[in-house]
């Protein structure tokens, strides 16, 4: 009979005595017996992972010993509350004592189970690994860390020490499983790059089925793999890796730098070759980068990324990881660097778009496909799809940056503008057409025939090139749809104001530098500025209906270009003066010639580049200045010997002689030395002091004639005083003559 029974036994053949003695004795018995296999349990798992000496014991044995002690434990559990509870009312107190002390040799027992459990879980985890099932081994381990957890809230005596070396050897052995399954990975995906003679490199990516005996075999073992590493918190971490190598060496390439795919199914897997070219500008056709994408994605979602594992949201394949990872930005770079670029910059190419589209579709459809993108994800045919709005944003961009273009040209090879003369006398209508044939009005008055006529001169050739994409394009909105109307004005507007911005940036050491580009950069501006006054007025009427109410103009373009040309060529302007009174400052004949060579420059390179009127008023403006230093520092002398006058007067002579042909335009009628006095400020001035320098003090009192003559006209009483006693000696003759003047 076993000891369970002997306990009941004495307990129903006593029932009348004192109970508990007999019964109390058998289950100290057992309790006896309970604590010595706890006790064996924690020395013997101790030994062995406290020490961390490999002690061979019988854990088989140990966990039996428990097993059978828990199990009498409870058939007694069960015999006391049927028998003894109810029969020995009186010996309440002593059984309860005897139920607790049951209860605490329990709570002891199953602590060491669970230890045992721990134990035995960890060494099949260790034997699943040695096997490469390591989803097995990541479960084992799971279950290990929540059995840890569940024991630590238990306070049993003598077992914390134990736990924590158990929490020990389980971050160990999950530190392992981390390294090996990271090897297993590595071995799995290698990557090689190369570089070749030609100054090209290529990246291969090689995919190697896990060495077994069969392709379904080698898979298992794959999501054995994913799905413990999936379980243990480094799938994400890894598939972000693969993801940015993927997008790094073979998707960028692909899509930007028209790299070559070459895919090859070998005996121990894959292998995916990019090869990027040394040196290359083109874009590859959006139908090619279509083709090789697909061939890359192909091979790789049958050699590794159609593995399937259970995670939280339930089955789902490596390839939809990577595109939760990878899409957002493959689908910004497909868009940006491929489709953008597919897209036409004219209707005439729009058919042309339609092959693309199609491709984009079947693109998509494969994508989804295979799990890269989720069924409701329909990004980049929307794109390709959207073709009105991506149409009329890249064909105005496309305008822009030709317009940009244009005028970042050199300025230098230029044309020549010459206005058409009217074929007959001006008619003058009313608002309805009527020829007015009698106008109380001048002529002049109403409007002069050469009003809207660009002036005789040169501009560039590229400026001629941007008003006739301006005109092009206005034509073009005639034309179109409202919106895309719309926009192509706008977009002239753009290239008118974006010429104010660019072209005194691209061209500032010219300008500052070569007067004659400054002078050409003036009249490329003032010929836009022409263009702008009438062209909303030509086309108001011709743009769609939807765009006639508003206000269709550029006029104030034009103020713009005008001030940025006046601006333009005023700095030229400074900057030449400046040099050329600089000059002055030397010795005074190497000066002047100097001086006269400068403006003798700039009348070769300006006659025929300047309008007339414009370079009238330009060499009028610098010989103004010319004059004027020479007048004041030769009225400023103190002192001029007759030698010392004699010279200037050579000196202003030769000034003289050599101003009036810098009017002089060749090809052009000559004009008369005396017009000069009328274009440049203190001319009669400078002649009259020539004259002074050479006059006796008799004629020079002629000249005043009591502040009427010539000299009065042109010099102060002070200037005139100031040259006298400069020139002559101071005598009673000249005292006479200053007291004169007044």
């Amino acid at each position: 009979m076993s000891l369970v029974a002997d306990v009941i036994a004495s307990v129903r053949s006593k029932s009348g005595e004192k109970a508990g003695k007999p019964g109390t004795g058998q289950l100290e018995e057992l309790v006896k017996r309970a604590e010595e296999a706890r006790e064996a349990v924690c020395q013997t798992l101790g030994s062995r992972y406290d020490s961390l000496a490999m002690v061979v014991h019988d854990t088989a044995h140990l966990h039996h010993r428990v097993a059978n002690a828990l199990e009498d434990l409870t058939n007694l559990h069960s015999s006391i509350e049927q028998e003894v509870v109810n029969g020995l009312e009186g010996s309440v107190g002593e059984v309860g004592g005897v139920v607790r002390r049951w209860r605490e040799v329990v709570g002891g027992l199953e602590a060491a189970s669970t230890l045992l459990t721990i134990h035995t879980l960890l060494d099949e985890a260790h034997q699943a690994e040695l096997e490469y099932e390591f989803l097995k081994t990541a479960e084992n381990l799971a279950k290990v860390d929540k059995l840890l957890e569940d024991a630590s809230e238990k306070d049993v005596e003598g077992q914390l020490d134990l736990l924590s070396t158990l929490q020990e050897e389980m971050l160990v052995r999950r530190t392992q499983l981390v390294y090996t399954i990271g090897e297993v990975w590595n071995e799995t995906l290698t990557w090689e790059e190369e570089r070749l003679g030609d100054g090209s490199r290529s990246v291969t990516l090689v995919v190697q089925a896990v060495k077994y005996e069969s392709k379904e075999d080698g898979l298992h073992k794959l999501q054995q793999m994913l799905g413990a590493l999936h379980m243990l918190g480094e799938l994400q971490r890894r598939v972000t890796s693969l993801g940015k190598n993927l997008m790094n060496h073979i998707f960028k390439p692909i899509i930007n730098d028209a790299a070559k795919v070459k895919a090859t199914d070998r005996s121990d897997g894959y292998s995916v070759q990019v090869t990027l070219p040394a040196n290359t500008k083109e874009k590859t056709p959006a139908s090619t980068v279509f083709v090789h994408l697909t061939q890359v994605l192909r091979i790789l979602h049958s050699a590794l990324l159609c593995v399937k594992i259970e995670a939280d949201e339930g089955e789902i394949s490596l390839m939809q990881l990577l595109g939760k990872q990878l899409g957002q930005e493959f689908t910004e770079v497909l868009i940006k660097d491929c489709l953008a670029e597919a897209v036409p910059c004219s209707r005439a190419q729009l058919e042309d778009y339609e092959e693309v589209k199609r491709d984009t579709q079947k693109f998509q459809d494969f994508l989804i496909e295979i799990g890269f993108y989720g069924p409701d994800n329909k990004s980049i045919i929307e794109y390709a799809a959207n073709v009105d709005v991506v149409f009329s944003n890249k064909a105005c961009a496309h305008l822009l940056e030709r317009a940009r273009e244009l005028m970042t040209r050199p300025v230098h090879v230029t044309v020549s503008v010459t206005p058409l003369e009217p074929e007959g006398p001006l008619i003058i209508q009313d608002e309805t057409g009527k020829k007015l044939e009698k106008s109380s009005m001048r002529l002049e008055k109403l409007l002069a025939a050469k009003t809207f006529n660009l002036p005789k001169c040169q501009i560039s050739a590229s400026v001629c090139e941007l008003v006739e994409l301006i005109y092009e394009t206005m034509e073009e909105a005639c034309t179109s749809a409202a919106p895309y109307a719309g926009r192509l004005f706008y977009t002239v507007r753009n290239i008118l104001m974006l010429y104010c911005q660019v072209v005194p940036t691209a061209h500032a050491h010219a300008l500052a530098t070569l007067p004659q580009q400054a002078a050409i950069i003036h009249n490329n501006s003032m010929y836009l500025a022409h263009h702008a006054l009438l062209l909303g007025h030509q086309y108001k009427h011709r743009l769609p209906q939807a765009l006639r109410d508003n206000t269709i103009t550029t006029v104030d373009l034009a103020q713009q270009l005008r001030r940025m040309a006046t601006s333009t060529f005023l700095k030229a302007m400074q900057w030449h003066r400046a040099s050329i009174i600089d000059t002055l400052r030397e010795s005074a004949e190497q000066g002047m010639r100097q001086c006269l060579h400068q403006l003798q420059l700039l009348h070769r390179v300006w006659q025929h580049v300047l309008p007339h009127t414009v370079y009238t008023k330009a060499m009028s403006t610098l010989v103004g200045s010319v004059v004027e230093e020479v007048v004041i520092r030769v009225v400023g002398l103190e002192d001029i010997s007759a030698d010392s006058a004699l010279a200037l007067i050579n000196l202003l002579n030769l000034l003289k002689d050599n101003i009036p042909p810098l009017f002089q335009v060749e090809g052009e009628a000559k004009t008369n030395p005396g017009d000069v006095i009328r274009h440049v400020r203190l001319w009669g001035k400078f002649c009259e002091l020539i004259v002074v320098l050479g006059a006796s003090l008799h004629d020079i009192l002629d000249r005043w004639s009591d502040g009427k003559g010539p000299l009065a006209h042109e010099f102060t009483p002070d200037e005139a005083k100031q040259l006298i006693r400069a020139l002559f000696q101071n005598t009673s003759r000249r005292a006479q003559v200053l007291a004169s003047i007044k």
